[in-house]
């Protein structure tokens, strides 16, 4: 059974989110709410958590936090486990009510937070049970925008910053950014998160591939494959070629391949090391990433023999 790959360390940026198990609501009325705030308020204050953005919804939430110390799954176990009690013991149930472990993405200090901590106070507009952030409660973007709102144990003052020293001024503004996300609703920030995991640059990417370089390979993780430090697209279409007795230079757009080469290469490139289609599809001769979809379907649909060819080359590629 596969589980989350937990990065952990000192000054890390993640958005959070918890879901309800079967998607079933994890607050049931304001009450839930309110003790779900008080949580998160001992979390935060226990833990050393900068906590940035947050928002409550009917089946789950939403948290953009920074750990000073590498102790995220510990504040997460904490949380969700003591109003997990609480949850169980109000509303006379029992059994898990959250859907297995909490999702966390690791995100880029540099150019992410505006557009992160937007995402998450959009969420009640998206969900349309509310008109305008401002008139959902239970979010962070209330203190956003007013400061007589503003809860002292989130953080709103590293995203006001982008807008400028004067508080007054800079509230003004963060809310004039949010309410253009209603107008023209911005795409989701974590959309192409590598591996579902890494939201951010290229530098940034690479600093955790570094992080990950000594991890040993484990099944039940496989987001390692495409986090830890990749041969060129090249190397790969290479390895691949020399396989099968072909030439990859001979992949170009619009010559067909008959064996299974440059599709094995496409579904390591992609499955195995973490390229997106598009690159892929421009290296390997692909006319665009809708042929790239066509050879993974081809490779995992395959027989055994063909998947465990894929695997003698993956290991001799590593």
């Amino acid at each position: 059974m596969t589980r989350p790959l937990r990065i952990e360390y000192s000054g890390a940026l993640y958005h959070v989110m918890s879901r309800g198990n079967e998607r079933k609501p994890i607050f049931r009325d304001d009450a839930d709410c309110e003790k779900r705030l008080d949580g998160l308020r001992r979390t935060v204050e226990i833990h050393g958590w900068r906590l940035h953005a947050f928002v409550l919804m009917r089946n789950h939430e939403h948290l953009f936090v920074e750990t000073p110390e590498p102790n995220l799954s510990a504040g997460m176990q904490y949380l969700n486990g003591s109003y997990t009690s609480y949850f169980n013991r109000r509303h006379r149930r029992a059994g898990h009510l959250f859907q297995g472990r909490f999702k966390a993405q690791l995100v880029d200090e540099e150019g992410y937070f505006l557009e992160v901590t937007r995402y998450i106070h959009l969420n009640p507009v998206r969900a349309k049970i509310a008109a305008r952030p401002e008139a959902y409660r239970w979010s962070s973007y209330p203190g956003y925008t007013r400061a007589s709102r503003a809860l002292p144990w989130v953080c709103h003052a590293r995203v006001l910053a982008e807008f400028g020293r004067n508080a007054t001024t800079a509230r003004r503004a963060y809310a004039r950014f949010v309410r253009a996300g209603v107008d023209e609703p911005p795409p989701s920030p974590w959309a192409g998160a590598l591996g579902g995991l890494l939201v951010g640059s290229e530098a940034f990417i690479a600093k955790m591939r570094h992080l990950l370089s000594d991890r040993p390979s484990d099944e039940a993780l496989p987001q390692l494959g495409c986090l830890k430090p990749r041969p060129s697209l090249a190397i790969i279409a290479e390895a691949v070629a020399a396989h099968f007795g072909d030439d990859a230079s001979r992949w170009q757009p619009g010559r067909r391949v008959d064996d299974a080469s440059r599709a094995v290469a496409a579904y390591l490139a992609r499955r195995r090391f973490g390229y997106s289609a598009s690159d892929v599809a421009q290296s390997l001769g692909y006319k665009s990433h809708g042929g790239v979809h066509n050879a993974l379907t081809r490779i995992e649909t395959g027989s055994t023999t063909l998947k465990n060819t894929v695997e003698k080359i993956a290991n001799r590629i590593h």
